[in-house]
């Protein structure tokens, strides 16, 4: 290269010195020598690192080759100026701003200007710092924080799934998020997460699942696309996993125990998960693990006062709860709706003749039955015992009839239990609002009356409630408290 005297002359200086050099050359910071009109005569071998130039190409360049826009400009008007030093206005001064490789890669810098002169040669020394670590350390910081905080404002658990995909999608490029949650020793439940669908959710297998070894040695893994489609050929990985270009996951462990694994795919021939990037989720996972633990927690404390754990259906608090609410918008639409109460015929003789898990067993398939036989929008409850409760919006008697009917007919089919098979009914009595009363608990108490009067007409039958029926209940009320009255005298 060819310099002109005064900047030969510097340089020579600058580089004449080998024990400078060599401290230059050993600072942990990126050090460059530009004269009065910003060309670069000096730049140390952390600085060219950074910058991914040789040498060579830099010397006599503009300073502003090496700065992204709109600091660039800024900078190139500045070497036209006799005046640098005051228009410039960076000196003694710690500047933070955005470099730019020879590639066009863009990262945060810190520049300290100085001005020095040797022989009345005026030139600029500036000591770069890349703030890419400390600022990824404080995305880190911000990200585990916000998981933190997504706790406290996620009512469940896939609201707090989308939180965290948001967050570390900032973090690192995501086109595919993945939750795995243990259920048991051979199954998972996924909730994905994608940049172009709504989450979804599926029950998978652990065998051949990408996640399999996370799960098994508790350890982060990375895979490119040649190192998926080697395992699938090799049938170590099952063959509908479509393959991303880059992948990345790390176990999510609370207290020593492994619940699950977190998961990341890039489908982006560009992005190419590095060590960097499995190392931020591995940090990561752990706050992750704990958020899911805390709102899974919250998730079940709340189903547990809500839901009854056997046959989970609604519990009757929850079943009370909605039929309130419903009734006090019907007074507004003038709607109707039919309150059911269903005993299952002769479920004692199972209990005692089979056992109580065979009971138990015989409820969960009968919730499901329920379930079956009503429209969407019903409740059903699990009101103790072998009793049910249904709550549903009708038009007239006669959809009160017809989903009695479909009732009756569903529990009547086949049941197994224990490969032995199980003659199944049940008695229902209906109570209309308003016709039969305004209030929950009225409306239960007379459709249990008219569930009475099914059980004593031959089981296997439904009865609507009407004012004769609690006639009846009060007479036979009235002779069993005579009969107790002679019975004690």
């Amino acid at each position: 290269m060819n310099l002109k005297k005064p900047r030969k002359k510097i340089y020579q200086i600058l580089d004449s010195a080998s024990h400078m050099k060599g401290v230059l050359n050993a600072v942990n910071e990126g050090i460059i020598t530009f004269d009065s009109k910003l060309r670069i005569i000096m730049i140390n071998r952390h600085a060219l690192n950074l910058w991914k130039y040789s040498r060579e190409e830099l010397l006599g360049k503009n300073l502003s080759i090496l700065i992204d826009k709109p600091y660039s400009s800024r900078i190139d008007k500045y070497s036209k100026d006799k005046k640098l030093s005051e228009k410039l206005n960076l000196l003694n001064k710690n500047i933070k701003i955005k470099g730019i490789t020879k590639n066009k890669k863009r990262f945060p810098i810190s520049l300290n200007f100085v001005e020095n002169k040797i022989d009345d040669i005026q030139f600029f020394t500036v000591a770069i710092t890349d703030l890419t670590n400390l600022l990824k350390n404080k995305q880190i910081q911000n990200c585990m924080l916000e998981i933190s905080n997504s706790v406290r404002i996620s009512t469940n658990i896939k609201q707090l799934y989308r939180e965290i995909y948001k967050n570390l999608n900032l973090l690192i490029p995501i086109e595919e998020f993945t939750i795995s949650l243990i259920e048991d020793k051979n199954k998972i439940q996924e909730y994905n997460y994608t940049s172009k669908a709504n989450d979804y959710e599926t029950t998978d297998s652990i065998k051949l699942n990408i996640i399999e070894p996370i799960i098994n040695d508790k350890k982060p893994l990375i895979y490119c696309s040649d190192e998926i489609k080697y395992l699938q050929d090799k049938k170590k990985l099952n063959n509908n996993f479509e393959v991303p270009n880059s992948y990345i996951g790390s176990p999510l462990i609370i207290a020593k125990q492994i619940i699950g694994a977190v998961s990341i795919k890039s489908f982006d021939k560009n992005i190419n998960y590095s060590e960097e990037e499995l190392n931020i989720l591995k940090f990561i996972s752990d706050q992750i693990a704990m958020a899911i633990d805390k709102v899974k927690s919250v998730e079940e404390m709340h189903y547990l006062a809500y839901y009854d754990k056997m046959t989970k259906l609604p519990n009757r608090i929850l079943f009370n709860d909605r039929a309130k609410f419903a009734f006090k918008n019907a007074r507004r639409t003038n709607e109707k709706y039919a309150v059911l109460f269903l005993d299952l015929d002769e479920f004692k003789i199972i209990n005692d003749t089979m056992g109580h898990n065979a009971g138990d067993k015989l409820l969960k398939i009968v919730a499901k039955k329920l379930i079956a036989s009503v429209r969407e929008g019903d409740t059903i409850s699990h009101w103790g015992g072998d009793e049910f409760t249904i709550l549903s919006k009708i038009n007239d008697i006669n959809d009160n009839e017809k989903l009695c009917q479909r009732i009756l007919k569903e529990i009547k089919k086949a049941v197994k239990i224990n490969n032995k098979k199980i003659d199944c009914s049940v008695s229902i009595g209906a109570a209309i609002y308003p016709t039969d009363g305004e209030k929950i608990d009225e409306l239960i108490q007379k459709a249990d009356m008219a569930m009475y009067v099914s059980k004593t007409k031959g089981k296997d039958s439904f009865t609507i409630y009407n004012d004769k029926i609690n006639e009846k209940m009060l007479e036979k009320l009235n002779t069993e408290v005579e009969m107790r009255k002679i019975q004690n005298s």
